[in-house]
C-alpha cells in the first residue's frame, strides 16, 4: 500500500509541476514575450535531460532523494547537472547518499529562510571518476569549522573549495570501479 501511496505522491506533484511551467508559459503568451517562453522550455527540457541521465547512475536511493527533494525541502532550491558519460555509482551508493544528506542538511540549517537559497548538484564523469560539486548561493551564516567534521570523515574524498556568506562550494570524487 505503502508503494501506491508513493506513486500516487509522485504523480501529484509531477502534476504540479507541469502546471506551473503550463501557468509560466500561459502568462508570457499573454505577455507576448515570445523569447521568455522558449528560455523556459529549454529549462524543462535540461532539466529533464539532467533527471534522466542521472538515473542511469543505478543508485536508486540517491537518484531518489535528489529528484524529490524540492518537494520536501523550501528553504533551499535544490537543482542537477549531469555532463560527460555516466558510468554506475551502485558501490558508492550508501556513501554517497549518505554524504548527500549531511551537506544538505548542514546548508539547510545554515541557511537563511529570508533569502533565496539555490543548491547546484553538478555530476561530472571523467574516464575513472565522478566529480560531484555542490555549489550552494544565497544567505549563508557558517564558517569553515562547521564544515570541519565532514570534511575530516570524507578526506580524501571531500574539498571546501569555496566559503562565505553568499557561498559555499564543496567537491566530492567518486572513483568508477
Amino acid at each position: 500500500m505503502d508503494n501506491q501511496l508513493d506513486v500516487l505522491k509522485a504523480l501529484r506533484q509531477t502534476r504540479h509541476d507541469w502546471l506551473n511551467v503550463m501557468q509560466l508559459i500561459k502568462g508570457n503568451l499573454a505577455l507576448k514575450r515570445y523569447d521568455r517562453i522558449e528560455e523556459i522550455i529549454e529549462q524543462v527540457t535540461q532539466q529533464s535531460i539532467c533527471e534522466s541521465k542521472i538515473s542511469e547512475i543505478q543508485a536508486t536511493s540517491v537518484v531518489y532523494f535528489l529528484l524529490t527533494y524540492n518537494w520536501f525541502s523550501s528553504k533551499m532550491k535544490l537543482e542537477i547537472d549531469v555532463a560527460g558519460d555516466v558510468f554506475s555509482l551502485k558501490k558508492d551508493e550508501v556513501r554517497m547518499l549518505r554524504l548527500c544528506e549531511q551537506i544538505t542538511e548542514k546548508l539547510s540549517e545554515r541557511s537563511s529562510i529570508e533569502s533565496e537559497n539555490h543548491l547546484l548538484i553538478t555530476f561530472l564523469f571523467g574516464d575513472n571518476e565522478c566529480k560531484i560539486t555542490f555549489d550552494f548561493q544565497g544567505a549563508l551564516q557558517s564558517e569553515e569549522k562547521d564544515w570541519l567534521e565532514i570534511v575530516n570523515e570524507w578526506e580524501p574524498d571531500i574539498e571546501l573549495v569555496a566559503l562565505d556568506h553568499s557561498e559555499c562550494v564543496l567537491v566530492a570524487r567518486f572513483m568508477r570501479s
